[in-house]
């Protein structure tokens, strides 16, 4: 029993950790863009309705996240796609959080933030689908169903935190390892128990999936022209 009971601790306060308020008094808050778009994003120019968002987060979260869960991960994505700058202001605590940079200090021990994340990288993107695509990714990945890194070392440490497979243990990266060999190894693993990673074709967004929910996640993915393809 007391064995059940740490691990129980364990997970609970992992997850406190995820979703734990940023301590704001030691964030310093500052633009590097003189102005942000004055429009919002035109859903119009996608083939990707909330429907398809929601079966998105289904097949990656369903087995971690109750349907409640599920459905409020959906509305928050989807806030993110019809009003960045709303997300950002309702959301705020995610929203920081989804910056690669909100916990690191700079050479001079300081924090330094964008106070508009999302509404940043929509003036910043080169139209809805680029804008989506990286929304998408960056909140996937606050509640690890997505990660993205460029190198090996990085990747190892993104697949310990992805929900399907933070209970495995991997070899460590070597110096010959790039994201590619590396998933292309964990596949080997991952595949014997029901699983496979893909990665985004020309990119370096990867997730792990239900081997039987390959082909529907790869049609989903498509209407945001994102290729997920076995490394």
């Amino acid at each position: 029993m007391k064995k059940y009971l740490i691990c129980f601790l364990a997970v609970f306060l992992s997850t406190v950790n995820l979703f734990a308020q940023p301590d704001y008094s030691s964030i310093t808050f500052k633009s590097k863009l003189h102005e942000y778009k004055k429009k919002k994003p035109d859903l119009t120019a996608v083939d990707f309705d909330k429907g398809n968002l929601k079966e998105v987060v289904k097949l990656l979260g369903s087995q971690f996240y109750s349907d409640t869960e599920i459905d409020d991960i959906t509305d928050r994505i989807w806030l993110s796609f019809t009003d960045p700058e709303k997300f950002d202001f309702v959301f705020k605590d995610l929203a920081i959080q989804t910056q690669p940079n909100w916990n690191k200090k700079n050479a001079r021990g300081q924090i330094i933030l964008e106070p508009n994340p999302f509404l940043a990288e929509w003036t910043q993107s080169d139209g809805e689908l680029q804008y989506m695509q990286r929304a998408f990714a960056n909140i996937l990945s606050y509640y690890n169903l997505m990660a993205y890194s460029d190198d090996a070392i990085s990747t190892k440490k993104s697949i310990g935190k992805l929900l399907f497979t933070r209970k495995m243990a991997f070899k460590q990266a070597s110096s010959g390892d790039w994201t590619n060999s590396y998933l292309k190894y964990v596949n080997t693993l991952v595949k014997p128990k029901g699983y496979t990673a893909l990665i985004a074709q020309g990119g370096y967004d990867f997730l792990i999936c239900k081997s039987t929910d390959v082909n529907a996640l790869e049609d989903l993915m498509i209407k945001l022209h994102w290729n997920f393809i076995e490394p």
